[in-house]
Protein backbone atom coordinates (compact mmCIF):
# COMPACT_ATOMS: atom_id res chain seq x y z
CA UNK A 1 0.00 0.00 0.00
CA UNK A 2 2.91 2.63 0.69
CA UNK A 3 4.57 1.58 -2.66
CA UNK A 4 1.26 2.57 -4.22
CA UNK A 5 1.03 5.66 -2.76
CA UNK A 6 4.57 6.80 -3.17
CA UNK A 7 4.37 5.71 -6.65
CA UNK A 8 1.39 8.28 -7.12
CA UNK A 9 3.33 11.36 -6.02
CA UNK A 10 6.59 10.73 -8.14
CA UNK A 11 7.12 11.63 -11.62
CA UNK A 12 9.82 11.50 -14.12
CA UNK A 13 11.96 14.48 -15.63
CA UNK A 14 10.70 14.06 -18.81
CA UNK A 15 7.65 13.07 -20.64
CA UNK A 16 10.09 10.67 -22.89
CA UNK A 17 13.29 9.66 -21.18
CA UNK A 18 16.59 8.97 -23.49
CA UNK A 19 20.22 8.55 -21.95
CA UNK A 20 22.52 10.27 -23.85
CA UNK A 21 25.39 10.00 -21.38
CA UNK A 22 25.38 7.85 -17.99
CA UNK A 23 26.43 8.14 -14.42
CA UNK A 24 30.02 7.46 -13.86
CA UNK A 25 33.28 7.98 -15.08
CA UNK A 26 33.16 8.98 -18.64
CA UNK A 27 35.66 11.32 -21.37
CA UNK A 28 34.03 14.48 -21.12
CA UNK A 29 32.50 15.70 -24.42
CA UNK A 30 33.76 19.22 -23.78
CA UNK A 31 36.96 18.47 -22.12
CA UNK A 32 37.84 15.26 -23.36
CA UNK A 33 39.16 14.68 -20.31
CA UNK A 34 38.38 11.40 -18.33
CA UNK A 35 36.47 12.52 -15.31
CA UNK A 36 33.03 11.68 -13.18
CA UNK A 37 29.74 12.32 -14.34
CA UNK A 38 27.43 13.05 -11.25
CA UNK A 39 24.76 12.87 -13.15
CA UNK A 40 22.76 11.46 -16.49
CA UNK A 41 22.06 13.89 -19.40
CA UNK A 42 18.91 13.09 -21.05
CA UNK A 43 18.13 13.66 -24.49
CA UNK A 44 15.47 16.70 -24.97
CA UNK A 45 14.43 19.79 -27.22
CA UNK A 46 12.71 22.61 -25.97
CA UNK A 47 10.52 19.94 -23.65
CA UNK A 48 9.76 21.02 -20.46
CA UNK A 49 10.91 19.37 -17.10
CA UNK A 50 9.28 18.39 -14.09
CA UNK A 51 8.98 18.09 -10.27
CA UNK A 52 10.00 14.60 -9.91
CA UNK A 53 8.90 14.27 -5.85
CA UNK A 54 7.51 16.97 -3.67
CA UNK A 55 9.96 19.77 -2.45
CA UNK A 56 10.57 23.54 -2.61
CA UNK A 57 12.94 24.97 -5.05
CA UNK A 58 16.37 25.90 -3.05
CA UNK A 59 18.37 27.75 -5.98
CA UNK A 60 17.72 28.88 -9.67
CA UNK A 61 20.48 30.45 -11.28
CA UNK A 62 23.72 30.39 -13.83
CA UNK A 63 26.79 29.06 -13.72
CA UNK A 64 29.30 28.43 -16.43
CA UNK A 65 28.79 25.05 -16.61
CA UNK A 66 25.30 23.58 -16.02
CA UNK A 67 23.72 26.89 -16.99
CA UNK A 68 20.74 27.73 -16.71
CA UNK A 69 19.50 25.53 -13.26
CA UNK A 70 16.92 24.68 -10.33
CA UNK A 71 17.89 22.87 -7.36
CA UNK A 72 14.85 21.34 -5.64
CA UNK A 73 15.47 19.99 -2.22
CA UNK A 74 12.87 17.47 -0.65
CA UNK A 75 13.76 15.88 2.55
CA UNK A 76 17.45 14.63 2.42
CA UNK A 77 17.36 14.55 -0.94
CA UNK A 78 18.82 17.55 -3.85
CA UNK A 79 17.88 17.21 -7.32
CA UNK A 80 19.46 19.37 -10.20
CA UNK A 81 17.84 20.33 -13.09
CA UNK A 82 20.97 22.02 -15.65
CA UNK A 83 21.39 23.86 -18.96
CA UNK A 84 17.95 25.13 -19.13
CA UNK A 85 16.71 27.55 -21.15
CA UNK A 86 13.64 28.79 -19.01
CA UNK A 87 12.53 28.28 -15.63
CA UNK A 88 8.87 28.84 -14.56
CA UNK A 89 9.39 28.78 -10.52
CA UNK A 90 11.87 30.92 -8.09
CA UNK A 91 13.73 30.05 -5.50
CA UNK A 92 11.34 29.31 -2.66
CA UNK A 93 8.72 28.11 -3.80
CA UNK A 94 6.89 24.71 -2.43
CA UNK A 95 6.43 22.58 -5.70
CA UNK A 96 4.56 18.76 -6.29
CA UNK A 97 5.27 16.26 -8.30
CA UNK A 98 4.62 17.10 -11.99
CA UNK A 99 4.65 20.55 -11.00
CA UNK A 100 6.15 22.20 -14.78
CA UNK A 101 9.60 23.54 -13.85
CA UNK A 102 11.04 24.94 -16.74
CA UNK A 103 12.13 24.55 -20.65
CA UNK A 104 15.24 22.21 -21.84
CA UNK A 105 17.88 24.46 -23.31
CA UNK A 106 22.01 24.45 -23.70
CA UNK A 107 22.87 26.85 -21.35
CA UNK A 108 26.71 26.60 -20.04
CA UNK A 109 28.92 24.40 -21.20
CA UNK A 110 27.16 22.18 -23.69
CA UNK A 111 27.70 20.23 -27.26
CA UNK A 112 23.93 20.45 -27.82
CA UNK A 113 20.52 21.14 -26.24
CA UNK A 114 19.92 18.59 -23.43
CA UNK A 115 18.63 17.86 -19.58
CA UNK A 116 21.20 17.31 -17.32
CA UNK A 117 19.77 15.56 -14.15
CA UNK A 118 21.47 14.85 -11.14
CA UNK A 119 20.10 13.37 -7.45
CA UNK A 120 22.50 14.26 -4.36
CA UNK A 121 21.39 11.82 -0.74
CA UNK A 122 22.90 14.27 2.05
CA UNK A 123 24.93 15.89 -0.27
CA UNK A 124 26.33 12.64 -1.85
CA UNK A 125 25.87 12.06 -5.43
CA UNK A 126 23.65 8.59 -6.36
CA UNK A 127 22.95 7.55 -10.01
CA UNK A 128 19.75 9.40 -10.56
CA UNK A 129 18.37 6.31 -12.64
CA UNK A 130 18.83 3.96 -9.74
CA UNK A 131 17.31 6.66 -7.64
CA UNK A 132 13.89 6.61 -10.24
CA UNK A 133 13.85 3.32 -10.24
CA UNK A 134 13.84 2.59 -6.37
CA UNK A 135 11.38 4.79 -6.14
CA UNK A 136 8.87 4.52 -9.25
CA UNK A 137 9.34 0.36 -8.56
Amino acid sequence: MIKLFYCCLLALPLRHMVLTSGYGYRVHPVTGQFCFHSGVDLQARHDTLFAVMPGHVAFVGYDRLTGLHIRLASGDFTLLYGHLSQVFVLAGDSVNSYTPLGITGSSGRVTGEHLHFSVSYRQVPVNPLLFLNRLLH
